[in-house]
């Protein structure tokens, strides 16, 4: 079983995206621009506050490397809904260059929660895919907020090392370091705090994040608390595939949300990031309950539908019980409505815990 990108099958859905320009022009671009983006900060009234140049310098770590920034990032870029949605939290709409794979890793007809949406329009979505090196390139980025195949992948030029070639300062989602330091043993919540906690630092916006996060770890113990004495509940994480299902193990997000909502991972003790399975050792640990990652397409009732009326699957506990929950791609993913999904887990496993009927 493989590693691969949380977007299950999408294989980098390379095809979708428009052509760009030659890349040795954009890099003449890029390096223009920053040549003027040098002298056109000393400009009348676009000098720092002295609470904004005490804030600098900054380093944060980014899958254990340091990164260190002089002044906050003006053209900052985002790679997937999750990530975008940990940027709008914190109110950097006006700071963003650009954004790629919010419109489609989100819900089919509402791909953008209604909380983000105001904002969301305010940025430049660049494409419903994840990005390549020269569409990045041609928005003359000097931040990029992604993950490890989450837009990010080891072996390319899409790596911070990279990128950095091109001016480019690289924050990578504490989650996704499992994919690329072999040390990692497990994922938390706490990889979400950790991802606001440094955008607030880099964006001297300490303040903001630490209001969401707060808020966060309040939803988080109220649902947490309410189930926490209670028998966990088998779960078993379906985001996509027929002839082998696309699942989150134990160094996913969506594992260690599951835990915090009362249940237990089918996978948790598989020590890899969203990987294939097969339906025999699906099978093996009999579900109680199922979580589909609702995303695009197919939709979830699509998959909802192929669960029900596979001969494999449809004999699950999950499905013959009628455990079956769809939470959205941004909500299982690490962002801030990682909360959201704990609670909404939480009360599903656990009703009675709610005072509401099983």
């Amino acid at each position: 079983m493989l590693n691969a990108s949380p977007r299950h099958g999408d294989q980098r859905r390379g095809s979708r995206y428009r052509a760009a320009a030659p890349l040795g022009l954009v890099l003449a671009g890029t390096l223009a621009l920053a040549a003027c983006g040098s002298s056109a900060g000393t400009a009348a009234g676009s000098q720092p506050t002295a609470a904004a140049r005490a804030a600098y310098p900054v380093t944060v770590h980014s899958c254990g490397s340091p990164v260190t920034f002089t002044s906050a990032p003006k053209r900052a870029a985002a790679n997937d809904i999750n990530a975008t949605e940990d940027m709008l939290a914190l109110g950097l709409q006006s700071r963003m260059a650009g954004d790629f794979g919010v419109t489609g890793d989100g819900p089919q007809g509402q791909p953008v929660p209604a909380q983000y949406l105001s904002a969301f329009h305010q940025v430049r979505d660049v494409s419903p895919d994840y990005f390549t090196l020269e569409t990045l390139v041609g928005l003359h980025p000097d931040f990029l907020f992604a993950g490890w195949d989450y837009g990010l992948q080891a072996g390319t030029n899409l790596t911070p090392a990279g990128l950095a070639k091109f001016g480019i300062k690289t924050l990578a989602l504490t989650e996704s370091c499992a994919r690329v330091n072999p040390g990692e043993k497990s994922v938390s919540i706490n990889d979400t705090y950790q991802d606001l906690a440094n955008l607030g630092a880099i964006f001297n916006v300490r303040s903001r994040a630490s209001k969401v996060i707060a808020q966060m770890k309040a939803q988080v113990a109220a649902a947490h608390a309410k189930v926490a004495s209670l028998k966990p509940v088998s779960v078993f994480l379906y985001d996509s595939g027929q002839a082998a299902p696309f699942t989150a193990p134990g160094l996913a997000m969506p594992s260690a949300l599951i835990q915090l909502g009362g249940g237990t991972n089918i996978f948790a003790s598989l020590n890899q990031s969203w990987t294939s399975v097969s339906w025999e050792t699906v099978v093996a640990r009999q579900p109680q309950c199922i979580i589909i990652n609702d995303y695009g397409t197919p939709t979830w009732q699509q998959k909802e539908k192929f669960l029900r009326t596979d001969p494999v699957t449809r004999k699950l506990p999950a499905v013959l019980n009628n455990c079956i929950l769809h939470i959205s791609y941004d909500q299982l993913t690490p962002s801030p409505r990682n909360a959201q999904a704990v609670t909404a887990i939480a009360h599903w496993l656990h009703p009675q815990a709610f005072g509401q009927s099983g």
